[in-house]
């Protein structure tokens, strides 16, 4: 499976997902103009992706900014992950990364752990 990388720009995030690397990464602002049409080739890479998982997936989110139309597509993203392990019997864990004095970003993953039944970290970091 040919990994997936999208460049981040100043509105929407990159994109680092390797199932070869086992490295599943979207980091950056996340306010896409379309933002339909930026996560449409995403949610297609998981949802192949999820046909035949690694054994274990790690998934990381280092979002600095995401708006609500994005905040639909990371539950999209979450349930596909929650799929990968009600269906394909898989490990998945989310890596839920936030700054220390940010704690909106810290209570929303939090509200995305329980909408889900996959396990989150979280990680306090010092910068994006």
């Amino acid at each position: 499976m040919e990994a997936l990388i999208i460049a981040a720009t100043d509105e929407s995030p990159g994109v680092s997902f390797d199932k070869d690397l086992g490295k599943f990464l979207m980091f950056g602002k996340s306010f896409p103009e379309e933002v339909k049409r930026f996560f449409d080739p995403i949610l297609f890479w998981l949802e192949e992706y999820a046909k035949t998982p690694n054994e274990e997936t790690k998934f990381e989110f280092r979002l600095e900014y995401y708006n609500s139309a994005t905040s639909t597509m990371i539950l999209d993203i979450l349930y596909i992950l929650e799929r990968i392990v009600e269906v394909e019997e898989k490990k998945v864990k989310v890596i839920w990364n936030y700054l220390e004095v940010d704690d909106d970003m810290l209570d929303t993953g939090k509200e995305y752990a329980e909408m889900v039944k996959i396990p989150f970290e979280f990680n306090v970091i010092e910068d994006y």
